[in-house]
């Protein structure tokens, strides 16, 4: 598997080109920071994302420990959308958090069918855990 690292926050996240997916990795180990870590990472993303034309988004949650703080959230639920809405994107797969994280996983179950609305079929979503349906969910 080729995966070329692009960013790194340690022990916050870590970002990678992934060939075999053709598709942008972001790994979380919690989404909780008290400065701009969260925002500057994910605008780094998008970026990336928007520079290069990448079409897959894989976000890999499963270890992280704590979600974001408010002020977090908030950019998520606004900018973000905005700039995904934007992007180059086609398909995203969220990795949800393990049980063992403690995290509350309740937002979970509406996440894929709201996340297909707010976008108007522009982006497909999945959540997935499995590395073969991603792989296939990605078309490789």
């Amino acid at each position: 598997m080729s995966k070329t690292k692009i960013y790194e926050v340690p022990g916050l996240v870590v970002a990678w080109w992934d060939e075999d997916l053709q598709a942008l990795s972001i790994k979380w180990f919690t989404e909780y920071v008290e400065g701009t870590e969260v925002i500057d990472a994910v605008q780094f993303a998008i970026d990336y994302v928007n520079e290069n034309k990448i079409k897959n988004w894989f976000c890999d949650l499963s270890e992280s420990k704590q979600a974001l703080k408010p002020e977090d959230q908030l950019w998520v639920e606004t900018e973000f959308k905005k700039a995904i809405a934007k992007s180059t994107l086609e398909k995203v797969v969220l990795m949800p958090p393990l049980p063992s994280t403690g995290q509350n996983i309740d937002w979970l179950d509406d996440w894929e069918a709201n996340t297909k609305i707010e976008y108007k079929g522009q982006i497909d979503a999945r959540l997935l855990s499995d590395e073969k349906a991603i792989s296939s969910f990605f078309g490789k």
